[in-house]
Protein backbone atom coordinates (compact mmCIF):
# COMPACT_ATOMS: atom_id res chain seq x y z
CA UNK A 1 0.00 0.00 0.00
CA UNK A 2 2.85 2.74 1.05
CA UNK A 3 4.75 1.78 -2.95
CA UNK A 4 1.34 2.36 -4.66
CA UNK A 5 0.78 5.72 -2.57
CA UNK A 6 4.48 6.91 -2.65
CA UNK A 7 4.43 5.96 -6.68
CA UNK A 8 1.14 8.07 -7.22
CA UNK A 9 2.32 10.84 -5.39
CA UNK A 10 5.71 10.56 -7.76
CA UNK A 11 3.75 10.12 -10.71
CA UNK A 12 1.36 13.26 -9.62
CA UNK A 13 4.54 15.69 -8.79
CA UNK A 14 5.96 14.49 -12.41
CA UNK A 15 2.78 15.96 -14.12
CA UNK A 16 2.31 19.56 -15.34
CA UNK A 17 0.55 22.06 -13.21
CA UNK A 18 -3.54 22.25 -13.89
CA UNK A 19 -2.38 25.47 -15.33
CA UNK A 20 0.27 27.69 -16.62
CA UNK A 21 1.59 30.27 -14.31
CA UNK A 22 0.92 33.67 -15.20
CA UNK A 23 3.81 36.61 -14.35
CA UNK A 24 3.02 40.65 -14.22
CA UNK A 25 5.36 41.94 -11.73
CA UNK A 26 8.68 43.03 -13.91
CA UNK A 27 11.36 43.22 -11.24
CA UNK A 28 13.88 45.78 -11.28
CA UNK A 29 17.20 43.04 -12.67
CA UNK A 30 15.18 43.29 -16.14
CA UNK A 31 16.50 44.98 -18.82
CA UNK A 32 15.42 45.69 -22.53
CA UNK A 33 18.66 46.87 -23.98
CA UNK A 34 20.18 47.98 -27.63
CA UNK A 35 23.36 49.33 -29.59
CA UNK A 36 23.39 50.88 -33.02
CA UNK A 37 26.96 51.06 -34.43
CA UNK A 38 27.84 54.66 -35.50
CA UNK A 39 31.14 55.10 -37.63
CA UNK A 40 32.49 51.83 -36.57
CA UNK A 41 31.71 52.61 -32.73
CA UNK A 42 28.96 50.92 -30.69
CA UNK A 43 26.59 52.82 -28.96
CA UNK A 44 24.97 51.16 -26.15
CA UNK A 45 21.29 52.31 -24.81
CA UNK A 46 18.28 51.02 -22.47
CA UNK A 47 14.85 51.35 -21.89
CA UNK A 48 14.24 52.44 -18.31
CA UNK A 49 9.95 51.51 -18.52
CA UNK A 50 9.41 48.22 -19.03
CA UNK A 51 5.89 46.33 -19.03
CA UNK A 52 5.39 42.65 -19.45
CA UNK A 53 2.77 40.38 -19.77
CA UNK A 54 4.06 36.20 -19.77
CA UNK A 55 1.76 33.36 -19.37
CA UNK A 56 4.38 30.36 -19.28
CA UNK A 57 3.87 26.53 -18.92
CA UNK A 58 6.92 24.74 -20.13
CA UNK A 59 5.22 21.85 -20.52
CA UNK A 60 2.12 23.16 -22.56
CA UNK A 61 3.64 25.36 -24.75
CA UNK A 62 0.40 25.95 -26.93
CA UNK A 63 -0.81 27.86 -24.26
CA UNK A 64 2.56 30.28 -23.52
CA UNK A 65 1.89 33.92 -24.54
CA UNK A 66 4.04 36.79 -23.92
CA UNK A 67 3.68 40.82 -24.28
CA UNK A 68 6.69 42.65 -23.75
CA UNK A 69 6.01 46.74 -24.13
CA UNK A 70 9.06 49.40 -23.75
CA UNK A 71 7.80 53.38 -23.20
CA UNK A 72 9.89 54.84 -25.91
CA UNK A 73 10.54 57.91 -24.02
CA UNK A 74 12.24 56.05 -21.73
CA UNK A 75 15.37 54.93 -23.52
CA UNK A 76 18.85 56.04 -21.84
CA UNK A 77 21.84 55.86 -24.45
CA UNK A 78 23.98 57.51 -21.46
CA UNK A 79 24.30 61.11 -23.27
CA UNK A 80 21.90 63.63 -23.35
CA UNK A 81 22.36 64.67 -26.68
CA UNK A 82 22.26 60.77 -27.93
CA UNK A 83 19.50 60.08 -25.74
CA UNK A 84 17.28 63.18 -27.45
CA UNK A 85 18.50 62.14 -31.35
CA UNK A 86 17.24 58.52 -30.32
CA UNK A 87 13.50 59.24 -29.04
CA UNK A 88 13.21 62.11 -31.55
CA UNK A 89 10.95 61.65 -34.73
CA UNK A 90 14.21 60.12 -37.01
CA UNK A 91 14.06 57.38 -34.90
CA UNK A 92 11.29 56.14 -31.97
CA UNK A 93 9.54 59.30 -32.96
CA UNK A 94 8.66 59.03 -28.92
CA UNK A 95 6.25 62.12 -29.08
CA UNK A 96 3.91 60.11 -31.60
CA UNK A 97 4.34 56.31 -31.02
CA UNK A 98 5.13 56.59 -27.04
CA UNK A 99 4.92 52.27 -26.83
CA UNK A 100 6.70 49.69 -28.82
CA UNK A 101 5.79 46.25 -28.36
CA UNK A 102 5.95 43.02 -29.36
CA UNK A 103 3.29 40.02 -28.44
CA UNK A 104 3.04 36.24 -29.30
CA UNK A 105 1.43 34.09 -31.34
CA UNK A 106 3.24 30.99 -30.70
CA UNK A 107 5.48 28.95 -28.94
CA UNK A 108 7.52 26.64 -30.17
CA UNK A 109 10.15 24.06 -28.41
CA UNK A 110 13.90 24.40 -29.67
CA UNK A 111 15.54 22.39 -27.12
CA UNK A 112 16.18 22.57 -23.70
CA UNK A 113 14.70 25.73 -22.18
CA UNK A 114 14.89 27.39 -25.42
CA UNK A 115 11.24 28.40 -27.60
CA UNK A 116 11.38 29.75 -31.46
CA UNK A 117 8.58 32.68 -30.48
CA UNK A 118 6.58 34.05 -33.15
CA UNK A 119 4.56 37.27 -32.72
CA UNK A 120 4.03 40.93 -33.65
CA UNK A 121 6.66 43.59 -33.27
CA UNK A 122 5.33 47.01 -33.26
CA UNK A 123 7.60 50.32 -33.35
CA UNK A 124 6.93 53.86 -34.44
CA UNK A 125 4.03 52.98 -36.19
CA UNK A 126 5.16 49.92 -37.86
CA UNK A 127 3.76 46.53 -37.00
CA UNK A 128 5.15 43.30 -38.69
CA UNK A 129 5.76 39.70 -37.72
CA UNK A 130 9.30 38.93 -35.80
CA UNK A 131 10.57 35.81 -34.85
CA UNK A 132 12.99 35.64 -31.59
CA UNK A 133 14.47 32.54 -30.14
CA UNK A 134 14.50 32.61 -26.17
CA UNK A 135 15.36 31.18 -23.15
CA UNK A 136 13.08 30.68 -20.00
CA UNK A 137 13.72 29.06 -16.45
CA UNK A 138 12.66 29.09 -13.17
CA UNK A 139 14.86 31.25 -11.03
CA UNK A 140 13.09 30.70 -7.42
CA UNK A 141 9.83 31.44 -7.86
CA UNK A 142 10.18 33.98 -10.86
CA UNK A 143 10.52 33.26 -14.32
CA UNK A 144 13.68 34.66 -16.11
CA UNK A 145 13.12 35.24 -19.80
CA UNK A 146 16.14 36.03 -22.28
CA UNK A 147 15.78 36.80 -25.83
CA UNK A 148 18.32 38.60 -28.73
CA UNK A 149 17.04 39.75 -31.90
CA UNK A 150 18.77 42.00 -34.68
CA UNK A 151 16.28 44.17 -36.32
CA UNK A 152 16.64 45.60 -39.58
CA UNK A 153 16.65 49.14 -38.64
CA UNK A 154 15.07 50.41 -41.67
CA UNK A 155 12.64 47.95 -42.25
CA UNK A 156 11.10 49.82 -39.02
CA UNK A 157 11.65 53.04 -39.80
CA UNK A 158 14.26 53.36 -37.24
CA UNK A 159 16.89 56.35 -38.59
CA UNK A 160 15.03 58.26 -41.08
CA UNK A 161 16.06 61.47 -42.95
CA UNK A 162 19.89 61.97 -42.75
CA UNK A 163 20.00 58.32 -40.42
CA UNK A 164 19.13 56.07 -43.37
CA UNK A 165 22.61 55.85 -44.75
CA UNK A 166 23.88 52.17 -43.16
CA UNK A 167 27.13 53.57 -44.11
CA UNK A 168 27.21 56.26 -41.11
CA UNK A 169 24.35 53.90 -38.97
CA UNK A 170 24.86 50.25 -39.27
CA UNK A 171 21.72 48.59 -41.03
CA UNK A 172 20.92 46.11 -37.98
CA UNK A 173 20.40 46.90 -34.43
CA UNK A 174 20.79 44.63 -31.81
CA UNK A 175 18.39 44.08 -28.92
CA UNK A 176 18.94 42.13 -25.87
CA UNK A 177 15.51 41.71 -23.64
CA UNK A 178 16.00 40.08 -19.87
CA UNK A 179 12.98 39.88 -18.38
CA UNK A 180 13.05 38.70 -14.45
CA UNK A 181 9.77 38.54 -13.71
CA UNK A 182 6.90 37.58 -10.38
CA UNK A 183 3.74 36.06 -10.59
CA UNK A 184 0.59 38.97 -9.94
Amino acid sequence: MMRTLAFALAVAAALPAARAATYTRVLPESSVSFSATQMGVTMPGHFTRISAQVVFDPARPAMDRVAVTVQTASADAANAQTTALITGADWLDAAHHPQASFVSSRFTPAGPNRWWVDGTFSVKGHSAPLRVLATAHAQGADLALDADVKLARLHWGLGSGGWSDTSVVGAELPIHVHLLLAAH
